[in-house]
């Protein structure tokens, strides 16, 4: 295990506070290599933290994979309108609805499934993300040739979620490649969110219209299979391995601690993950259903979603960076307030274009935007309630211990 979590010092560009901070990181990383018995040998060629080009190529990656893995999910309204009113005119809506809602859901617990399977088997996490690439690649075909409502909750509920996989080591590698501007690098990652779903609904309506739908979805797959095979090139570790494995003699690995499962702020962070997300999803699945029976032209619908998911682009960036010199508390609660007041009097009393626009822009700034704080919501929860009897106390030379037990936790 210690070969992911064993930190380098970092590049001498830095000022001197941080690279205190990186040589106590290092001294913390030695100290567990040595009582694992697991030190890379290569150790010091480690390529720098949160600068150099393998840094950024990774982030590029990573960013590449969620503008597919959560893009599409978040533009599902248009599809969710075209399968309503055009490929099954008729039928009960709930079963469509259902393959929309089901596609998400899963996705999320497909993060927590695969987690585990990956920490335990680092050696094969190439093996996962092309399984998962693979699994999103034929959901999407295969969802060009349904011919009953359910196909779809089989083909797009259930196989699409299989891109689980290919995200996830993308979120846990960040802790290795971003220490100081960890916030960032996560509102960068997060922002493909709000790309995807702003380029998404015009290629879709636009492919829609031109090649119909069966060469629409078949298009989708394979540009996925394309790009995504590309981006995955350089979402790789900075920490090697371990030598240990495969059936080589080595230190057992360390048991994963329960405490966490005592503590109140573990399970608030989770409430406030699990209420938030609710919310979320709402206006990226009803928006087009909203502005259609409000007979909208002008923004129309897919202009609505793009509009929505356009603004979490800046709000990723926003609250990612707030979050790096702001209270984590501060930075929760302007996110929650002004998303609730939006949703109450922005698009509760919204009837016309120009208050549903704006309601789509405050909703994506503040809303839509809020997975950019759950790297530093794991790193808080982390440092006060994982490791109870190692409490950090934020002091020089001690600020990298929150994420030592964060990178260590997400690995495990």
């Amino acid at each position: 295990m210690a070969e992911v979590i064993g930190l380098t010092p970092v590049t001498s560009q830095f000022s001197q506070q941080t690279t205190e901070t990186a040589r106590g990181s290092t001294a913390l990383a030695e100290q567990q290599q040595h009582h694992l018995g697991d030190e890379p040998e290569n150790a010091s060629a480690l390529p720098p933290v949160d600068t150099g080009h393998r840094a950024w190529l990774f982030l590029a990656g990573a960013t590449t994979i969620e503008i597919f893995v959560w893009g599409l999910p978040f533009a599902v309204g248009i599809l969710h309108v075209y399968w309503t009113n055009t490929l099954f005119p008729g039928y009960n809506a709930s079963t469509i609805t259902l393959a929309a809602t089901l596609q998400t859901g899963l996705l999320y617990m497909s993060t927590a499934f695969f987690g585990p399977i990956i920490a335990a088997f680092p050696r094969y996490q190439r093996h996962f993300q092309i399984l998962g690439l693979s699994g999103a690649c034929i959901s999407l075909i295969s969802s060009g040739f349904v011919t009953k409502p359910f196909h779809l909750v089989i083909t797009w509920g259930c196989i699409f979620p299989l891109a689980g996989s290919l995200y996830m080591p993308c979120a846990t590698l960040l802790f290795e490649w971003f220490f100081e501007r960890r916030g960032l690098a996560s509102g960068i990652m997060y922002a493909g969110t709000g790309i995807g779903g702003t380029v998404f609904p015009y290629i879709i309506n636009s492919l829609l219209s031109s090649v119909g739908y069966k060469a629409t979805m078949v298009s989708l797959g394979v540009a996925y299979a394309i790009i995504g095979g590309i981006a995955l090139i350089p979402t790789t570790r900075r920490v090697p391995l371990s030598r240990y494995g495969s059936g080589e003699p080595g230190p057992r690995r360390q048991g994963l601690s329960l405490g966490f499962m005592k503590s109140f702020t573990f399970f608030m962070g989770i409430f406030t993950i699990l209420f938030t997300s609710l919310g979320n999803f709402v206006p990226s699945l009803w928006l087009p259903s909203y502005a259609d029976d409000l007979n909208l032209t002008s923004p129309s619908g897919t202009a609505l979603i793009s509009i929505l998911n356009a603004a979490s682009v800046p709000g990723n960036f926003l609250l990612g960076f707030m979050s790096d010199h702001i209270p984590l508390q501060i930075v929760i609660s302007i996110s929650c307030i002004g998303t609730a007041l939006s949703c109450a009097f922005l698009w509760g009393w919204g009837t016309g274009g120009g208050t549903l626009v704006g309601f789509c822009i405050v909703f994506g700034l503040l809303g839509q935007s809020f997975t950019a704080l759950w790297t530093q919501m794991i790193v808080y929860i982390s440092s006060m309630c994982l490791y109870p009897e190692n409490v950090c106390k934020e002091k020089e030379g001690r600020a990298d211990c929150a994420e030592q037990k964060t990178i260590r936790w997400l690995h495990l």
